[in-house]
């Protein structure tokens, strides 16, 4: 995993904006961003303070140590999908939310059938 994506997922983790986290380190918010999005690489000194801040090695920063297991990736890769999901939701008209609601029973139904036609 690379270091954009780590960074990305651990914001996530820690529910945290690219604000945020310049601010606890001392840069813009574009320069958060360039880093999530590999346009900028942090300075030895600004990855300290990203290490500091969530309290990982900048080994596990660079690629050098993977302490993170497939289930916290994955866990991880969940909380950013459902963020995005509310975040969008949040801006539908109250009639497009009771439309997904209602989309949403209907999955869920769909999906305890389908269970329970498995053997």
């Amino acid at each position: 995993m690379s270091l954009s994506q780590k960074l990305k997922l651990l914001r996530a983790k820690h529910n945290m904006t690219q604000e945020q986290l310049a601010a606890q380190i001392n840069v813009a918010r574009a320069t958060i961003s360039g880093y999530e999005t590999k346009d900028r690489q942090p300075s030895h000194e600004k990855l300290t303070s990203i290490a500091e801040v969530f309290h990982v090695s900048v080994d596990y920063l660079l690629g050098n140590e993977d302490t993170s297991s497939i289930t916290e990736f994955s866990l991880l890769q969940e909380h950013l999908l459902d963020e995005q999901v509310f975040t969008l939701y949040k801006e539908l008209s109250r009639t497009s939310r009771e439309d997904v609601y209602k989309h949403i029973l209907l999955l869920k139904l769909w999906e305890n059938q389908k269970s329970s036609l498995l053997p």
